[in-house]
């Protein structure tokens, strides 16, 4: 049987370190205009901690970074363009 808490602390640390690349590429986006690559890794990161938090029945990331996903894919579409507000 698997160790809840030693799998808790996985998503944790892995969450952080995904919280990290998502936050350098909303930075670089912030600094010199999105593009593609920028924001499938922000697309990502949270679709990553989505179905991780998912696993442990974290329902409030889960609808969080559902939301983030939601304005992602429209930004990949080309539905929504980012901006400023978006960003912040």
């Amino acid at each position: 049987m698997m160790d809840l808490d030693k799998a808790r602390l996985a998503l944790v640390e892995e969450s952080r370190e995904l919280l990290v690349a998502m936050d350098s590429a909303l930075l670089e986006m912030e600094q010199s205009g999105p593009d593609s690559e920028r924001i499938n890794a922000v697309f990502r990161a949270a679709h990553t901690i989505k179905g991780s938090a998912g696993l442990f029945g974290l329902d409030l990331v889960v609808g969080f970074t559902h939301v983030m996903e939601s304005v992602l894919v429209r930004v990949r579409q080309g539905d929504l363009e980012i901006n400023e507000a978006i960003l912040t």
